[in-house]
């Protein structure tokens, strides 16, 4: 190929910026917006997170239409997992630590150091719910 055939090629700032891929294997640069066209399954993107408001820390979430990758780019997040009863587990990770997230398994985040997440993601029927509110404990 001609080298001019790539000067079209998009050129954007990564941070806060998302991709989807398409089951052809297709990418399309969808910028802030996180809608994804027919033919699109996964959404890719690199999120900067100073706090749980970022990551929706009050909601669980689950992907049945597949697994997720996390990835701490910088800083340090705590991924909480919850088993089909209700038990939760802790996974911490720390800068370039990753881990894959099963299909269907409830999930929220936790920002214990801002930094930045690269995450790989079902783009179509996630799941949320809100976190229980914890009861008041007496003094």
């Amino acid at each position: 190929m001609k080298a001019e055939a790539f000067s079209a090629t998009p050129v954007f700032d990564w941070l806060d910026h998302f991709v989807a891929l398409g089951d052809d294997g297709a990418m399309r640069d969808i910028g802030k917006r996180r809608r994804l066209s027919p033919g699109e399954g996964w959404l890719v993107g690199v999120k900067a997170v100073a706090s749980d408001a970022d990551v929706h820390g009050d909601m669980w979430e689950r992907h049945p239409a597949g697994e997720e990758m996390l990835c701490v780019l910088e800083g340090r997040v705590v991924l909480t997992l919850a088993d089909e009863g209700g038990a939760e587990t802790d996974v911490l990770l720390d800068s370039r630590r990753c881990t894959v997230v099963p299909r269907g398994v409830w999930h929220r985040l936790h920002i214990a150091c801002p930094g930045k997440i690269l995450f790989v993601t079902p783009g179509l029927g996630s799941e949320h719910r809100r976190v229980a509110a914890q009861p008041q404990r007496e003094s």
